[in-house]
């Protein structure tokens, strides 16, 4: 033990010297059949990467000093409005000098140790700092008391729990902290959260250093799959979880579908039919009664080559309706998305009740949007698109060598900038952007390659791989040029085939315009998918 500051001092210098309405039978064959034509086998990646040896450490090798740190860092909550705490605490780091870079998946999970106790919201967080170890320590104590935290039962209840569990490459072993946490290698709580910030394979040197540090030799992958891994995700003790409205929603449980609301003149479905007041009304409560889980908003048409609105203008429509759908009965316990690629319209629309934004420009429009998004504290879709609806179709933005594996390195960038904005992992969504920068063609491979796209994805973030997937064929022109079908409205039957398949490969939520039909298609692919397993 390292007891006098002199000692902790030299041993400190020496160490950081040391360490670096009735389907179309015609239109859903033709679908099956483009559909089967675009199946191709799918990569699945290695569960578990043994790390390269990295050089040995002293018993109390410690980083820190000018240099910036790779550190992570465990969240734990189960008093109190645990999603706010969350938020209050990320603040709090960020302005005591902790740069965060990286947000694992949000889970609630049972109490450990001491069970007869509420559920626990547990995620982590990956970052740099220049704090010491011990430093670094005081600030996240200083935090848990500001927030609430006081001496109580050990392993009881708390308003806020922060613990280090990696700390640069260094093991430390001190009479105050001990890194990696000890613990780590019993606890799916710590586990899962922990394995979500790394990639699925090492190539980066302190990733390789932290698996070494692990107990098994296929380092912390190999610590979680003896855990169980995946196959405890859904079950009672361990769930991944989505904040939103007032309730944390388990994706996991059924697939969600969210009715489309365009309060357009010139969308290429319905363009003109409700933007009146009352029309938008009647159809609300027609999405509602037909089941819809999610109502999204739209004031501003993104087909290919559509006038793009101000910001005032696309507001001028979409407040008057928003305003009087958040006051029908029908919405109660339903959940409202805006669809909106302006700063200006998220705020406005949060504020008025709209629980979700969908940004079909993934923050490419207007950049103001994701640390707008950040501050209101709500789930964010974001999109896959090259350039934007005047210039997406071009022949330049429909180049690619493997679509699936551009999408997701593409996608994943987007991913990045919204967390460095603020936005934490346990509020996106991926959309692969059906119809969006693709050709018919590009469209099939995406919708038969989600699968592959979060396997591609898992290899950057492993976190990133498991948020939601919202996927959004409706009538769209590919479906069309299938099955010969001018008319949108006349897509349902091919819609609802891509959507089963889309489903079937890891989608979790459908944006439809008839959600009768795909309310059916979601409870039929959704049981499909459980006789599978």
């Amino acid at each position: 033990m390292l007891r006098a500051k002199e000692t902790f001092r030299k041993m400190y210098s020496v160490a950081k010297n040391y360490c670096g309405g009735g389907l179309a039978a015609s239109d859903a064959l033709s679908a099956v059949s483009a559909l089967g034509r675009s199946l191709k086998p799918s990569r699945k990646a290695s569960r578990h990467v043994v790390p390269c040896r990295a050089r040995s450490f002293t018993q109390c090798s410690l980083g820190g000093g000018s240099a910036d740190q790779e550190i992570v860092i465990a969240l734990g909550s189960n008093v109190g409005d645990r999603i706010s705490t969350f938020d209050r605490a990320l603040r709090m780091m960020k302005n005591s000098g902790v740069n965060i870079t990286r947000h694992a998946c949000l889970y609630e999970t049972s109490p450990a140790y001491v069970t007869d106790q509420p559920r626990f919201l547990n995620s982590a967080v990956r970052g740099t700092t220049k704090l010491e170890p011990h430093e670094l320590l005081k600030k996240l104590k200083e935090i848990e008391k500001d927030i609430g935290r006081t001496d109580g039962i050990r392993y009881g209840p708390r308003p806020i729990d922060l613990d280090i569990l990696l700390y640069g490459k260094s093991h430390i072993s001190t009479e105050n902290l001990t890194v990696p946490h000890e613990r780590i290698h019993e606890r799916p709580f710590v586990l899962a959260p922990l394995v979500d910030l790394l990639g699925s394979s090492t190539d980066d040197n302190v990733e390789k250093s932290w698996h070494s540090l692990a107990k098994c030799t296929g380092g912390f992958f190999e610590s979680w799959d003896k855990l169980g891994g995946e196959s405890i995700i859904g079950t009672e003790g361990i769930k991944r979880v989505l904040p939103v409205g007032n309730r944390l929603l388990d994706w996991s449980e059924r697939t969600l579908v969210m009715g489309v609301l365009n309060l357009t003149p010139d969308s290429f479905s319905d363009g003109g039919k409700f933007q009146e007041v009352e029309a938008a009304i009647a159809q609300t409560k027609l999405l509602i009664s037909e089941g819809a889980d999610i109502i999204d908003i739209g004031a501003q048409s993104t087909r290919p080559l559509a006038r793009r609105l101000s910001a005032d203008e696309e507001l001028e429509r979409l407040v008057p309706v928003l305003d009087a759908i958040t006051g029908i009965p029908e919405m109660e316990g339903k959940l409202l998305s805006v669809d909106t690629f302006y700063a200006e319209v998220a705020a406005e629309a949060v504020k008025r009740g709209v629980h979700i934004v969908n940004d079909v420009s993934g923050g490419q429009i207007d950049p103001r949007i994701l640390e707008v998004v950040a501050e209101l504290g709500v789930p964010y879709v974001t999109m896959h698109m090259r350039g934007d609806p005047s210039t997406m179709q071009s022949e330049q933005n429909l180049l690619y060598g493997d679509v699936c594996k551009e999408v997701a390195s593409e996608l994943y960038k987007r991913v990045r900038q919204a967390e460095l904005s603020g936005i934490p992992l346990w509020r996106i969504v991926l959309d692969p952007g059906i119809g969006f920068s693709k050709n018919s063609k590009h469209n099939l491979e995406v919708i038969m390659g989600l699968e592959s796209i979060r396997t591609e994805i898992g290899k950057m973030s492993l976190g990133a791989s498991h948020v939601p997937i919202l996927l959004g064929p409706s009538r769209k022109r590919f479906l069309g040029e299938i099955c010969n079908r001018v008319n949108p409205t006349e897509r349902d039957a091919a819609t609802m085939v891509v959507a089963t398949a889309g489903i079937l490969n890891g989608a979790n939520i459908v944006r439809v315009h008839n959600v009768k039909y795909g309310v059916d298609t979601a409870k039929v692919s959704d049981a499909l998918s459980k006789g599978r397993r």
